[in-house]
């Protein structure tokens, strides 16, 4: 079993999105990085801030990690989408998707209004993504 917000945790999502053909084939063409950054909202025991960079290319995950003082993330990331921890229980169990958690302000993205146009245009990659989080075997402290 991996914890959510763990190192092991970040290396299962990589597995998934490497898998997963949907979101190769939806996200054939992006090219752009993030960091997930999930708050504590008093949601369980989930106590500490989580950033996780994510370096998505053409389909594939290239690079994703766990940000810490000793493995801080590259100084420009296009995006970051942070959002509080229940939010994200929900993004995983669909509740709620991407665009519509932006929407209703349960989630918030910061990047340029040039990335955001970018993001846009890529919202079935987006949900496909959203499906690669759906790990077995996870913990949600």
């Amino acid at each position: 079993m991996v914890v959510y917000g763990s190192e092991e945790w970040v290396e299962a999502l990589v597995v998934k999105i490497n898998e997963s053909e949907a979101y190769g084939k939806a996200a054939k063409n992006w090219e752009g990085d993030f960091i997930f950054k999930t708050i504590p909202d008093g949601t369980g025991t989930f106590t500490e801030e989580t950033n996780i960079y994510c370096d998505l290319w053409h389909g594939k995950c290239r690079a994703a990690y766990l940000v810490a003082p000793d493995k801080p993330a590259p100084e420009k990331v296009e995006f970051i989408y942070a959002g509080k921890y229940g939010n994200w229980l929900k993004l995983f169990d669909g509740k709620i998707g991407p665009l519509k958690g932006i929407m209703q302000r349960k989630f918030e993205v910061k990047c340029s209004a040039k990335s955001m146009a970018k993001l846009m245009r890529a919202l079935k990659a987006a949900q496909e993504l959203v499906k690669c989080t759906r790990i077995e075997n996870v913990e949600y402290p």
